[in-house]
Formats: structure tokens, sequence, C-alpha cells
């Protein structure tokens, strides 16, 4: 069994899975107000992607398949790059 700090990779996607699901209801509303598009999609779902990935991943490093899940956490990193451009450009 695949573990990270001593604690299985299906209990790291279970906590990932349950913060994607929090990110979709917290989210910089308040700053999305006038925007539209890119920025909009990033500030409203970026954050709660990027845990789903990382869940993802979590789960598919649960089952063996290391290497499917490091491509499935790579594309964690421009989900959250959009995420943090889309909340400094527009903050």
């Amino acid at each position: 069994m695949i573990k990270l700090l001593g604690v299985p990779a299906f209990v790291w996607a279970a906590l990932c899975l349950v913060l994607s699901v929090v990110w979709i209801f917290v989210w910089p509303e308040g700053k999305a107000v006038g925007t539209d598009g890119f920025l909009w999609f990033a500030l409203r779902w970026g954050h709660s992607l990027t845990w789903l990935f990382l869940g993802a991943a979590a789960a598919t490093a649960g089952f063996g398949a290391a290497v499917a899940a490091q491509r499935i956490a790579l594309l964690a990193l421009p989900c959250y790059a959009a995420f943090v451009y889309a909340t400094v450009t527009i903050g």
C-alpha cells in the first residue's frame, strides 16, 4: 500500500476530494464581480479543480499506477496557477 507521511493514499484522496467539494461553495465571489471569461472561470473553479486532480492522483497512486498518478497530479499545476493569476490580477 502506498503511503505518504505514514497515511495511506486513499485517505489523502478522500481528504482532497472533501476539500474540492468545500471549494465549490467557498470561492472569492466578491472579486468575481464584473469579470467574465477566463478570469471568472479560473476564480470560480481553479481551486476546486486543483484539489480534484490531486485527489484523483492520490486515488490512482493507491491503485498502484504511479506514472498515471504523476500525470494526473501535473494537471493540478495549471489549474492552481490560473487561480492564483486570476486572484492577483483582479485583487
